[in-house]
């Protein structure tokens, strides 16, 4: 008995921070972690990775894992609260409760573990705790000072408020969750993150769970596999191993994991390799496709992520795609190549990077090839910028308007395909030089167009309605007597999706 309580022991919490866009996630896991800056090297000054870190307080470390705020990121929220043992709900004290601060509700709920709600930018003038917990509070959230039984704090990242009875907070919760892990069990954890590094190859985070995580350890996930070496902390400090909720950076697979996929450690590598069940394809189930569309926009799209891949087809498929289908022929993590500029060559696809860079030679053989590339820092631009290029696939649309209408009353000429007609305008302002149906019984019997307008012997620009003039009219079908003539122009305008 005194052999498996030495090997069960207290293991430092995984914590999700989770809210609506610009409510202070990012600012309040900097203050956090004290001067370690996350917030300057997002773009945009939205994150748009899912990411771990660590920090230590009171000689206990606590990983954090921050999830990008915005709609488009549904999926790594979830994901994030999936993985996390406690979650830090964070509402700004002054804006209250918005869409993603629900949504990320739902996903607390889902994963049943325990929350804390942080009311972030305590600060500001217009701050009002109460009032965000009264409508908390409708969204069936009631915090302790309201007879509930959830955990709040009121926080500032600009003057570190709050922050040490957060941190309190969340070593309480973790105390009363027992988090107490076998050290001896079997090595398996989640895949945080993965990317493809163009000088050291497929990186991956990886948050582990059970067991202990070491250089050198054989794992695989369903779709990769890798023999791992270069550990390090999320600063990038050499590690031999990693325990229980201790986010890793691992090279060593040889291909970027999908993110969200389970990891264990093999003995071997064919028991690894019975792992793999079949080629990761970033977007196989995400591909956006319609029977419907006769056009088409190739697509080759490099991300520096998986998450960011992610994101941005979730956000490429909320664009209208019946007039235009979005075929993505390639979607990779890692820097556009030469092999990247060829096939677009080969398709006339368009190649979108987010947050990758291009070497100089391959930038020359896409002048070369006139292949077009565009590389992104956010992805509501690349967005736009899809959207643009899926409009140009499209030919203008030409739109018709009706001028007037006009009764032929009595045929003065007749010469090949040109008649001299009187009659009167029964609606409308008639022109000349556009076109006009001949209107036989009510049926669409030829199409001409009017060239001159004459009263009384002289040429006219425009004639109203009521007015009797003659006019010389151009069609390969005689137009007859009580026919009625529809003048109409058309116009082409820019196709829209």
């Amino acid at each position: 008995m005194s052999e498996e309580k030495n090997n069960i022991i207290g293991r430092q919490p995984v914590v999700v921070i989770m809210g609506h866009v610009d409510h202070g996630k990012s600012s309040l896991l900097e203050a956090i972690r004290e001067g370690f800056v996350i917030c300057a090297k997002e773009s945009g000054g939205i994150t748009q990775h899912i990411g771990a870190y660590e920090a230590e307080f009171n000689n206990k470390k606590i990983t954090f894992i921050d999830t990008p705020g915005h709609e488009a990121f549904s999926a790594m929220r979830e994901r994030g609260a999936n993985v996390a043992d406690i979650a830090i709900l964070v509402v700004d004290s002054a804006e209250g409760p918005k869409p993603q601060t629900k949504e990320a509700l739902n996903f607390i709920r889902k994963a049943a573990i325990p929350f804390i709600v942080a009311f972030s930018k305590i600060d500001k003038p217009e701050a009002d705790p109460e009032k965000v917990k009264r409508d908390l509070a409708q969204e069936n959230v009631l915090v302790e000072s309201y007879g509930g039984k959830v955990l709040s704090c009121e926080v500032s990242a600009k003057t570190k408020q709050g922050i040490k009875e957060l941190l309190e907070t969340i070593l309480l919760v973790a105390e009363m969750e027992e988090l107490k892990p076998d050290l001896t069990a079997p090595v398996q954890g989640v895949v945080i993150e993965s990317a493809m590094d163009s000088q050291k190859g497929p990186l991956a985070t990886l948050l582990v769970t059970k067991g202990i995580l070491q250089e050198g350890n054989i794992v695989a996930t369903n779709r990769a596999l890798g023999n791992l070496r270069n550990l390090a902390d999320f600063q990038g400090k050499p590690l031999k191993a990693a325990g229980p909720g201790e986010p890793v950076l691992v090279l060593g697979f040889e291909e970027p994991p999908a993110v969200g996929e389970i990891f264990q450690v093999f003995a071997n590598r064919a028991a690894a390799q019975e792992q793999i069940k079949g080629p990761r394809e970033c977007l196989k189930q995400l591909r956006i496709e319609s029977s419907n569309c006769v056009k088409i926009l190739n697509i080759i799209l490099k991300t520096d992520v998986l998450g960011s891949c992610e994101a941005i087809i979730g956000i490429l498929k909320n664009i209208p795609h019946d007039k235009v289908v979005l075929r993505f022929l390639k979607t990779e993590v890692g820097d556009i190549n030469a092999s990247d500029v060829l096939l677009a060559e080969q398709t006339s696809a368009k190649i979108f990077g987010f947050r990758v860079k291009i070497d100089e030679k391959t930038n020359v053989l896409a002048r070369q090839r006139e292949v077009k590339i565009k590389i992104f820092d956010i992805i509501y631009e690349l967005s736009q910028e899809a959207r643009k290029a899926m409009t140009a696939v499209l030919s203008p649309e030409t739109k018709r308007k009706d001028l007037a209408k006009f009764k032929t009353m009595i045929i003065f000429k007749q010469d090949k395909d040109e008649q001299i007609i009187g009659g009167r305008v029964l609606d409308g302002e008639l022109v000349r030089n556009v076109k006009a149906e001949i209107i036989r019984d009510e049926a669409v019997i030829g199409i001409g167009r009017i060239r001159g307008l004459q009263k009384d012997k002289k040429d006219i620009g425009k004639a109203e309605k009521g007015q009797e003039v003659g006019i010389l009219f151009q069609s390969e079908f005689p137009a007859q007597e009580n026919d009625i003539l529809v003048a109409f122009s058309e116009e082409k305008e820019k196709a829209t999706l």
